[in-house]
């Protein structure tokens, strides 16, 4: 099975946010955009007007972390086409409507997926999961990036398996050499990593485009290569 690296990035201003795409887009078909609000968890990113600003040929995954959904995603769907929008990511704890919120996203030609928090169940899934697109696993908590991989992720991705074996599942947070391979041995399909890909002091490079290539292909090189030796 390929395991897809996808960068996440996670921006208080439209200069961190140019500077972060514009280093990883040669590299990677698909990019993930963090969009927090200050109330689903405490920080604030930028907006749909940003995002539309900048034009490109990459898939674009917006992953909301916003308390009340129905308030972005129709910001999103409206320059879904403009900024290259193929997939939206909505929080399951937040959603009043998920059915609804599935149903409208999918209306404009976007793919849906849904994220769960470290401590939500699986189980809150279970009635919408064949609904999905792909399934979102957060193995940190929501809001900042640089945090530490919480290890019952690996369980989830299981309980996912056993609940739809063919259920495409993203696992996002923490994600690092190790732990990225812990994930894809665990049936993971796409592992979504952002501070080490952007904000990593231990990659060697004379320019910083040049460090986050070196992240980006540690990272598959974690999970394509062989296993390490016990």
């Amino acid at each position: 099975m390929k395991i897809e690296i996808v960068p996440a990035i996670l921006s208080k201003t439209p200069s961190d946010y140019h500077k972060k795409f514009k280093a990883v887009e040669p590299y990677t078909d698909w990019i993930q955009i963090d969009i927090v609000d200050n109330k689903f968890a405490r920080n604030l990113t930028v907006g749909p007007k940003v995002i539309a600003s900048f034009r490109t040929l990459k898939k674009l995954e917006i992953q909301l972390m916003v308390d009340y959904i129905e308030d972005w995603v129709d910001p999103f769907v409206k320059i879904g086409r403009k900024a290259n929008i193929r997939r939206i990511v909505v929080p399951c704890e937040s959603s009043r409507d998920p059915l609804g919120t599935i149903y409208h996203i999918r209306r404009h030609g976007i793919e849906v997926g849904f994220s769960l928090n470290p401590d939500t169940p699986t189980s809150r899934l279970q009635h919408i999961i064949d609904k999905l697109d792909t399934v979102l696993l957060l193995s940190v908590y929501p809001g900042f990036s640089g945090q530490h991989f919480v290890y019952g992720v690996l369980k989830k991705i299981e309980e996912l398996r056993i609940m739809k074996p063919d259920v495409v599942i993203e696992v996002d947070g923490g994600i690092e050499p190790g732990t990225a391979r812990k994930c894809a041995e665990m049936g993971a399909n796409i592992l979504v990593s952002g501070s080490f890909i952007f904000e990593n002091a231990t990659i060697e490079g004379e320019t910083y485009h040049e460090k986050v290539k070196k992240a980006l292909d540690t990272l598959k090189q974690d999970v394509q290569g062989p296993a390490p030796l016990n």
